[in-house]
């Protein structure tokens, strides 16, 4: 059944694409030249309407083969604008599903050159792995309020061949239009954080395969041969630039008190798992500026944020090469300490946050409400919301108690 679904699938880039029933027209064409500063999909005071039209059994082949990354033609329409003969495939890493698929969606699949707004890809995650559905939004404002340019997210409701299949977010990607838009260049290379393996920015030895394409993936450049040069110099810096240099090598190729901003906004909005999670380092990406040799931290993937009211000040800075460097300099430690406090004194607190938590909460409690795939319920939906509240009511406090 499934090689079937699979020949239905590819059936379908001869016809007229994608769906089960009949794909609604767009009402005007697919914005593919769009400015992404303004792709209206990404707008967070929206509950977007998003729609699937696909194949049922290619649908269901998805599902069934949800931990691969085979993909099949569809047609999608956000807010009643419509972009045909798009590919989709399930992604994610532990949050794959064969009841609730996240999605990735590559627009130029069958479609050479198409877009949307902008973008050739978009992912739609089905928030599978955080019961209040809202710690990633809520994590992204922080990062954006505090200077760091995070993706836009959104979230919708989607219909799959007219069949309600929950609650999910739009999230923009990571990719060439971000780049520009939010770092003013797109030439560099752009490597993904894979965790494959609890890795701290140790010194692996000067292979190139030590770190890609695992756990480094190059989502640009790939091609070129010298890919990984850049990171591995990087890397060898960090681990082997003697202590009276090393502020001044890591300056010449990071921007050393926005990295320890970012890092210091994973601990005020208590994030497990990020630059210094407890299993080392997941959760970015990292872009290397074209012909700079200068390095850029992007977050991403920030649902399990929002632990507990209560954080170690410090924690984990010592776990990492890079961190435990760096701060191991008195005025660095006070930028990092600096940086926690102004973002909770600031922003991860009941007078700022919690406003948005509430206005995302009205937008969204309906549709998670009825979302019946999600993998929790709505007792733990309800009790996560008001979880993530308490974290917010006690940051600022508890900051301020380890200065």
């Amino acid at each position: 059944m499934r090689g079937a679904a699979a020949l239905v699938a590819l059936a379908l880039l001869a016809g007229c694409g994608g769906g089960g029933g009949s794909p609604t027209e767009p009402s005007e064409p697919a914005p593919g030249g769009a400015a992404p500063a303004g792709a209206p999909i990404f707008d967070p005071a929206v509950l977007h309407e998003a729609r699937l039209d696909i194949d049922p059994s290619a649908w269901q082949a998805l599902r069934d083969n949800y931990l691969g990354n085979q993909y099949y033609a569809a047609n999608l329409t956000v807010d009643g604008v419509a972009v045909r003969q798009v590919g989709i495939r399930s992604r994610g890493e532990g949050s794959r599903s064969e009841d609730k698929p996240g999605l990735k969606v590559e627009f130029d699949k069958y479609v050479p050159a198409q877009e949307y707004y902008g973008y050739k890809s978009l992912v739609i995650d089905n928030l599978t792995q955080d019961a209040s559905m809202l710690r990633e939004r809520l994590s992204f404002l922080v990062f954006e309020a505090m200077g760091i340019p995070a993706p836009r997210n959104a979230h919708a409701r989607l219909t799959v061949n007219g069949e309600y299949w929950g609650l999910f977010a739009l999230v923009e990607p990571v990719s060439k239009p971000f780049l520009e838009a939010r770092l003013g260049e797109k030439s560099g290379t752009l490597f993904d954080y894979e965790w494959r393996f609890p890795y701290d920015f140790s010194w692996l030895g000067a292979q190139p395969s030590e770190y890609v394409p695992l756990p480094f993936e190059p989502e640009t450049n790939q091609d070129r041969s010298d890919v990984a040069a850049g990171l591995v110099g990087f890397i060898r810096a960090i681990n082997e630039e003697p202590d009276a240099t090393f502020l001044a090598a890591m300056a010449g190729r990071l921007d050393v008190d926005r990295f320890l901003t970012h890092v210091a906004i994973e601990n005020a909005i208590a994030e497990g798992d990020g630059i210094v999670g407890s299993q080392g380092l997941n959760n970015f990406y990292l872009y290397e500026y074209g012909a700079k040799n200068r390095f850029v931290f992007i977050p991403w993937d920030k649902d399990n944020t929002f632990r507990s009211g209560t954080w170690p000040l410090y924690s984990n800075l010592e776990t990492n090469v890079l961190t435990r460097r760096l701060t191991a300099d008195p005025a660095k430690r006070q930028v990092y300490t600096d940086a926690v406090t102004r973002a909770a004194d600031t922003f991860v607190n009941p007078g700022w946050l919690t406003p948005q938590l509430e206005t995302a909460y009205q937008q969204i409690r309906s549709a998670a409400l009825g979302d019946v795939r999600k993998p929790f319920t709505n007792t733990q939906f309800e009790a996560a919301v008001s979880g993530v509240r308490g974290v917010i009511a006690a940051r600022e406090n508890d900051v301020r108690a380890q200065r």
